[in-house]
């Protein structure tokens, strides 16, 4: 038992010399250290961007698709027979899983709510002036052009509206944002790696006669490796706090601009709030500035510690 405490706590010890001196060299290397916690920083803060960017545009593309399929406008002409004739069309269609009428009445409640405060321009109108329309919902998306052709031809329409348009931009804005922040990220990380490598590697040169010292009376690899370890961790940690601030700020100076004076429609431009995207990002910087301090660390002492 008093073997087993006493073992303990030489772990225990080993443990707080590892982290105090990985601590420490932090500050031995002062420019270096500044130079590396720079570029993880500026490294993190456009991964955090893209990362944002790709967020929000999948809300954005969440939104669309939560839309009706496709809405089909009659003339405000149209008498109760003719909009009779035009629905008893819908109802046959079978590319249609389902759709719904809006009255004239509904239109208008729908156009108040539409201008919010600014409702006085509607005083002294009726609701004639406004279509009825069928709010539809398709069995296979695919199947858009096709629907909306057939009934643009129909004399009784007036439009035919179908997000198709917006969802291919939200999509192909997606997939160039995620090739280029992912190109992006890597080039950056890569750099990050190499300049901690290079910081860790000055302490490892500084100290060089101090780790032959220690190799002389027994220490093992592990134990002369795990401080320059810990040191690439704190410079990515650090790193990572510093970006995770101008991130919080500057996405929460943007958002707020962009939700007041930005919005369209339903939302779709609408930004999340950071609050609740906060966790996710605090996680990856952490994960990948610790990460890469780590390896910077294990590259430098692999190449330049002969241990």
């Amino acid at each position: 038992m008093t073997k087993r405490k006493g073992c303990m706590e030489m772990k225990i010890r080993t443990a707080k010399y590892m982290l105090k001196e990985g601590v420490v060299n932090v500050y031995r290397n002062k420019p270096m250290t500044l130079a590396s916690v720079s570029i993880i920083t500026a490294s993190l803060l456009i991964l955090g961007i893209f990362i944002l960017i790709t967020i929000n545009l999948s809300k954005g593309t969440g939104v669309l698709n939560n839309r009706p399929e496709m809405e089909v406008f009659c003339q405000p002409e149209l008498d109760e027979t003719e909009v009779a004739k035009i629905q008893e069309e819908i109802s046959k269609d079978p590319d249609i899983k389902e759709f719904k009428k809006v009255t004239k009445v509904e239109a208008m409640e729908r156009f108040k709510a539409m201008l919010e405060d600014k409702q006085g321009i509607l005083e002294g109108l009726d609701d004639s002036f406004l279509p009825i329309s069928f709010i539809i919902k398709l069995k296979d998306p695919s199947a858009s052009d096709r629907v909306t052709d057939k009934y643009k031809k129909n004399v009784g329409i007036r439009k035919v509206s179908y997000p198709k348009k917006e969802l291919d931009f939200f999509s192909r804005i997606s997939y160039w944002v995620n090739l280029v922040s992912g190109f992006l990220i890597i080039v950056l990380l890569i750099i990050s790696t190499f300049i901690i490598a290079n910081t860790i590697k000055l302490t490892v040169f500084a100290r060089r006669k101090e780790i032959n010292i220690m190799k002389y009376i027994g220490a093992t690899d592990w134990f002369i490796r795990w401080p320059f370890v810990v040191e690439g961790i704190v410079i990515g940690l650090i790193g990572a706090v510093i970006a995770l601030i101008f991130t919080a700020y500057g996405y929460n100076a943007i958002g707020s601009r962009i939700n007041s004076d930005f919005v369209i429609g339903d939302g779709v431009t609408r930004l999340i709030g950071f609050k609740a995207i906060g966790g996710y990002i605090i996680g990856i910087y952490c994960l990948v500035g610790g990460f890469v301090g780590a390896l910077g660390s294990f590259i430098s002492m692999r190449k330049y510690l002969h241990v």
